[in-house]
């Protein structure tokens, strides 16, 4: 079972009670013990007020939310100044406010603490495990796969934490290095197919960027999606028109990738570079 949630507020008060409820109400339907999802609404709830408070001004943040079998990964991630220090929470902006940062670090599982951009942009990322009620959603949805493990090997549920980072570690790979097939057949038995990063690059994402239309094809008719944005807001297409690479971009808006999609679109980007080709492609797309 894999659950994503992106959820983008502006930087208002109002917008915490709002990513809670959202949230909230996922876990329920699942059937995440009460318990659990306390922790994960206080959570969220200082994760989310630390950005409202050092966001820019006018400017939103992102709530990254991703589910996979009994592991919940919350990322929030504003456009503030970012953090200093050394990734955990060490810096100036956590500093201000110790109360919430050893919240987050009593109820997480893990915590971590980042810039999106070198000089701008701060990530949020915690860590709970989750436990489903007897008999929920969650529970059965999570029982889905044969023994809870996958044909290639990789228990979903029984095997310890390094074997799945091994494994993960392992699909990354075989996206950058465009190995269609052996990616597909992971896929294909079980694998998330927008896995993610620790960056919020997506198999999709690793695989265009490294110039493999077959394999963003691949992915894309298991139903990747062509649209997700990593923790820096940027998706595959824009980043493949700035990159000049046809076969991906072409491979991209055959998946139905937007090109309106983020802050810069890939219409931004061709605009921006003269890329009169690329631009006539996006009008052909819409037109279809």
């Amino acid at each position: 079972m894999e659950i994503n949630l992106d959820l983008r507020f502006p930087r208002d008060a109002a917008s915490v009670p709002a990513a809670r409820r959202l949230l909230d109400s996922s876990l329920c339907t699942l059937g995440v013990d009460a318990a659990i999802r306390g922790d994960i609404e206080l959570l969220l709830t200082e994760a989310c007020t630390n950005a409202i408070r050092h966001a820019a001004d006018g400017e939103e943040y992102t709530v990254r939310v991703g589910i996979l079998d009994e592991h919940c990964v919350i990322k929030v991630i504003d456009s503030g100044p970012g953090f200093g220090g050394d990734g955990d929470g060490s810096g100036p902006l956590m500093a201000e406010h110790g109360r919430g940062l050893l919240l987050m670090r009593a109820l997480a599982d893990a915590v971590r603490f980042g810039s999106v951009h070198p000089r701008r942009g701060a990530l949020v990322a915690l860590e709970k495990h989750l436990h489903y009620g007897h008999g929920s959603l969650g529970s059965r949805l999570a029982d889905l796969a044969p023994d809870g493990r996958w044909d290639g090997g990789v228990g979903v549920e029984s095997e310890p934490a390094p074997v799945l980072e091994e494994f993960a570690t392992r699909m990354f790979e075989l996206a950058r290095a465009g190995r269609t097939e052996e990616l597909a057949a992971h896929v294909d038995a079980g694998a998330p197919v927008n896995l993610t990063d620790d960056k919020g690059d997506t198999l999709l994402m690793l695989a265009a960027c490294h110039g493999h239309a077959e394999t963003v094809r691949a992915l894309a008719a298991r139903g990747a999606d062509p649209d997700r944005a990593n923790d820096r807001g940027q998706r595959p297409l824009a980043g493949m028109v700035f990159k000049q690479d046809p076969e991906v971009v072409r491979a991209l808006l055959d998946a139905g990738a937007d090109p309106h999609a983020g802050r810069p679109s890939a219409i931004d980007t061709a605009q921006m570079f003269g890329l009169a080709e690329y631009l006539a492609w996006f009008e052909e797309a819409a037109a279809t």
